[in-house]
């Protein structure tokens, strides 16, 4: 079992701030047992409340990253890049040498996501606030018996002078919804009968007229 100590306390503590390993990476680099380390904060009061303000300073530290990210992501920022370039030098070659420098900027516009997200936050946190804000009923005690049937009932008053009013208004809606029928005649058109008369068919026969002028042609003859 490792040896409590104020200068591995200091480490301990140091660890933790810095969040850069878990709390196994830390006692495997210190040499402490994991039990030991959870031994000591149920022991050592003093262990215990360091180890708190530990954690807690490392939480404020990440919050801060977390808001700085979400400030960029919401106003935008600029992204610099430099690429840098070094060349052996020609009269001593182990000797590096600047060749060429090439700097690169990037816009990165507002996260409508991150602002969508911001703002839904707010609200939710402002409608939690106003219900805080809400003033109480109004509460009235009354000792007189009469007097507190007589508010009793002006209270049932209320309500059913409030219900009937109520239902009153949604019988007018319904009807106002109702389909009425049109108050117009329906128009009737009058069909226009023709009487169509069939032509008198042609006589493909030639009827020649009796004219006993004389004999006639071979193949001919009088039709009467």
């Amino acid at each position: 079992m490792a040896k409590y100590t104020e200068r591995l306390v200091e480490r301990i503590i140091s660890f933790i701030e810095e969040d850069i390993y878990s709390i196994s990476e830390i006692c495997n680099a210190l040499n402490i047992n994991r039990k030991t380390f959870y031994e000591w904060r149920k022991t050592k009061p003093e262990f215990n409340e360091a180890v708190e303000r530990a954690i807690e300073c490392r939480d404020d530290k990440l919050l801060m990253v977390a808001r700085n990210s979400l400030k960029k992501k919401l106003e935008g920022y600029t992204l610099t890049e430099t690429r840098t370039v070094y060349v052996p030098d020609e009269s001593n070659p182990e000797k590096l040498v600047l060749k060429s420098r090439t700097v690169r900027q990037k816009e990165y516009a507002p996260d409508t996501h991150a602002i969508k997200l911001v703002l839904l936050q707010n609200e939710a946190k402002e409608e939690k606030e106003a219900e805080y804000k809400q003033e109480p009923a109004l509460t009235i005690v009354v000792r007189d018996p009469t007097t507190a049937e007589s508010l009793n009932l002006l209270r049932e008053n209320l309500r059913n002078n409030h219900s009937v009013e109520q239902k009153k208004k949604e019988e007018a809606v319904a009807d106002d919804q109702a389909i009425k029928p049109s108050d117009k005649p329906l128009a009737i058109k009058e069909a226009n009968t023709e009487v169509e008369t069939q032509p008198k068919k042609k006589s493909k026969h030639v009827i020649i007229p009796n004219l006993n002028t004389g004999p006639l042609p071979p193949g001919y003859r009088y039709r009467g």
